[in-house]
């Protein structure tokens, strides 16, 4: 009797198992790398109504050294504490200078970039506004 290379049961289904779990990651890099959607301004949790919020809105650009705390967390990744902090940092110069606020870096600036300029600074107030505008 000779003896012959049994094949093992389980060899074409490993090699099942390793194609599909190839094909998987292969699928989540490309998903990875392919560009996301342009990040959607978030609902306020309180009405908002300034120059700032419509211009917003509208498409416009949102000015760093006039909108409101309230208008600034209309932005992405903006929350209450963030806003202060960039109400805080005022005035800036141009948009790059954004990263001087704790908490924001290269990642942060460049998804915000579409949404935000930088105006000329609110010269009529000593105090930026921070209150949110409540419309009835």
């Amino acid at each position: 009797m000779s003896s012959s290379p049994r094949s093992s049961p389980s060899s074409p289904l490993a090699a099942l198992t390793l194609l599909v779990l190839v094909m998987s990651l292969v699928g989540l890099a490309r998903a990875w790398r392919t560009e996301r959607p342009p990040v959607a301004l978030r609902e306020p949790r309180v009405a908002v109504d300034g120059p700032d919020a419509r211009a917003l809105r509208d498409g416009e650009r949102l000015d760093l050294n006039r909108a409101t705390e309230a208008e600034l967390e209309l932005l992405p990744r903006i929350g209450p504490a963030m806003a202060r902090r960039i109400v805080e940092e005022r005035p800036f110069a141009n948009v790059d200078e954004l990263v001087r606020v704790r908490g924001i870096g290269a990642r942060t600036l460049e998804r915000l970039r579409p949404l935000v300029q930088v105006g000329e600074p609110d010269r009529t107030s000593s105090t930026p506004q921070v209150g949110p505008r409540i419309v009835r």
